[in-house]
């Protein structure tokens, strides 16, 4: 029994051994935004991230979980279960379908001509990362009038 517990062991501090002390987060930025569905309560969205990956070594990702606000308020959620492994020093797009619903677009009527303040959060699910990294960005988007069909705009 006690093999098997100093086998199991240095099994796991090898496996470890595969994260570098130096390893830095992924980067995530929002790359784009479509619409994907228009309902009377839900829309749908997609979202794409660039993730870029500043380590020398590839790193796997088996899915993320994401939060859009846009003007401090609440606006979209969504999750992948897309696994992709970011090449060392390269970049990925991956798309996420989000949802939000006819309250969170109507608080962002007002602002159909101004550009948006946007804060975008989440996890990047990695396999050797118990909980997985977590990512904040903020920045601006252009106005909700470019993303809205000429129906809606009338309104």
């Amino acid at each position: 029994m006690k093999k098997l517990v100093l086998i199991s062991f240095l099994a796991l501090l090898s496996a470890c051994t595969g994260i570098p002390s130096h390893f830095e987060k992924p980067q995530v930025n929002l790359a784009g935004l479509q619409i994907a569905e228009l309902g009377l309560i839900e829309q749908k969205f997609i979202v794409s991230l660039r993730v870029t990956n500043p380590n020398d070594i590839n790193v796997p990702i088996n899915g993320l979980n994401l939060k859009l606000d846009v003007n401090g308020q609440p606006f979209a959620t969504g999750v992948s279960n897309e696994k992709v492994t970011l090449a060392k020093l390269g970049d990925t797009m991956i798309k996420v379908n989000v949802t939000t619903n006819l309250s969170s677009i109507w608080k962002q009527m007002k602002s159909l001509n101004k550009p948006l303040a946007y804060s975008l959060n989440g996890k990047l699910l990695l396999p050797l990362v118990p909980g997985g990294l977590s990512f904040d960005r903020t920045g601006e988007l252009p106005s909700l009038g470019e993303f809205l069909p000429s129906e809606l705009k009338a309104m």
